[in-house]
């Protein structure tokens, strides 16, 4: 209930993606191990807005969805028709007889909730809303797709995103007189609305808040998810008697994670090549294998898995010693692979690599490691998708103060470094969120 007013939202989902070329709906994919339509959801959720949401899906897809939104219990899942303006008009006559109504496409998954808070406010205030943003393009004007017809004035134009929001009413009185007047494949509520002769408010849209039509459109997507800001929910959740195995819990970054879970009353079993009593030699795969079955046959199953041990020779590929190059490949992927196969984790459980910043684009000097950690985030996101029932992410931090990364970059002011502190705050932070998983969570200095 929002100002002791009813408010539903309506996700549309059903579309099957024939412009994407994918049998698999485009709203279906995956972003960062988690689905497109998820994201929408989520914020739409998140916003604490609406008192019913529901989702607009193909048939086939029904029982999915109603098995990954199953702890969501604002939702209920709609049966979609043959076209979009089937599919929202499906939605509106569920609602449950709401003050206002949004509708969202389920393939705009970075929605923020700047827009859906606007949308409710105009709703409010105009009875319909559209979300709109400047074209920076010139738009052409073509009758017949060959020659060009006229420019438009660009001041004039917007283009128009979801969501759209609208008096409940009269968004149904839109949809019921366009069916009397036989338009049937009109592909915006708003529209729909203007036929009656009403007026719609615009909110201003946001660039990031694009549709995933294509497969580009999927990669520009991931890019932007990597941009944002990945905010862990807040949580009282207690970390007291978890038992978390920590892979390199000799180093900076190891020991101020390993601190700060002890702190938090969690058993730390701390691995490194000269620890002691658990020791690990990670370029060694009979060492990684004799190791995981003797600690699991004392101790059984584990809370998480942490993995921060790292190798870093700061050298051109020419400088380099073939020991080197094996030694930093086996540190930081082999045995971080190695170490995720073998562990065993309790359900819901975590795992958690830490990757680096130059992982996004090689750096001169750094071309195994960087290549090294590429390859991490890549298969700590692939390894998510493989088991959901773990919570599995790759943490990034920027350059941090390790006596590893002096050592490399003496010449370094280390007030411009990040602290392990930090980054074991994070750690701790994801290891009490039992709801993200496949993310790459960067963290950077204040």
């Amino acid at each position: 209930m929002y100002k002791n007013q009813k408010i539903s939202a309506v996700l549309l989902m059903g579309g099957l993606g024939f412009r994407f070329q994918s049998t698999l709906p485009k709203q279906f994919h995956y972003l960062s191990g988690k689905r497109v339509y998820l994201y929408a959801l989520d914020a739409l959720a998140r916003s604490g807005l609406f008192d019913e949401i529901l989702l607009v899906c193909h048939k086939d897809w029904k029982e999915t969805v109603a098995k990954e939104t199953k702890k969501i219990p604002t939702v209920s899942i709609i049966e979609g028709g043959s076209s979009r303006q089937e599919s929202s008009y499906l939605g509106l006559l569920h609602c449950s007889n709401p003050h206002l109504v949004l509708i969202h496409d389920a393939v705009r998954p970075f929605v923020s909730q700047r827009i859906l808070l606007e949308n409710i406010e105009h709703a409010f205030n105009f009875g319909a809303v559209d979300t709109c943003v400047a074209s920076s393009d010139t738009i052409i004007y073509s009758e017949d797709q060959k020659i060009l017809t006229s420019i438009p004035d660009r001041k004039r134009l917007l283009r128009g995103q979801t969501p759209q929001t609208f008096s409940y009413p009269l968004i149904l009185e839109a949809h019921e007189h366009a069916l009397k007047k036989k338009m049937n494949s009109v592909s915006d509520d708003c529209r729909l609305v203007v036929e009656l002769g009403k007026n719609v408010s615009i909110v201003a849209g946001e660039e990031s808040n694009i549709k995933i039509t294509s497969k580009l459109d999927l990669f520009l997507a991931e890019q932007i998810l990597r941009l944002q800001p990945k905010i862990l929910p807040p949580s009282s959740a207690s970390l007291k008697n978890k038992h978390f195995l920590l892979i390199g819990g000799n180093g900076g970054m190891g020991r101020a994670i390993s601190s700060l879970l002890q702190k938090e009353g969690a058993c730390v079993t701390s691995v490194s090549k000269l620890s002691s009593p658990w020791q690990m030699d990670l370029t060694q795969p009979k060492s990684i294998e004799s190791f995981f079955s003797s600690f699991h046959r004392q101790h059984g199953p584990i809370d998480g898995l942490i993995q921060s041990a790292g190798v870093l020779t700061a050298k051109s590929l020419e400088e380099l010693s073939l020991s080197e190059i094996e030694e930093m490949i086996q540190v930081n992927l082999f045995g971080l692979i190695y170490s995720c196969k073998l562990a065993r984790i309790k359900e819901k459980g975590h795992i958690v690599n830490i990757a680096s910043s130059s992982f996004f684009r090689g750096r001169k000097d750094q071309s195994i490691y960087s290549a090294t950690k590429a390859a991490v985030v890549n298969f700590t996101q692939a390894l998510s998708e493989e088991k959901p029932h773990l919570c599995i992410n790759a943490l990034i931090p920027q350059r941090t103060n390790t006596s590893m990364r002096r050592s490399n970059f003496p010449e370094e002011d280390v007030e411009e470094l990040l602290s392990p502190e930090c980054v074991a705050e994070t750690v701790v932070e994801l290891l009490k969120d039992s709801s993200t998983t496949g993310s790459l969570i960067e963290v950077k200095k204040a």
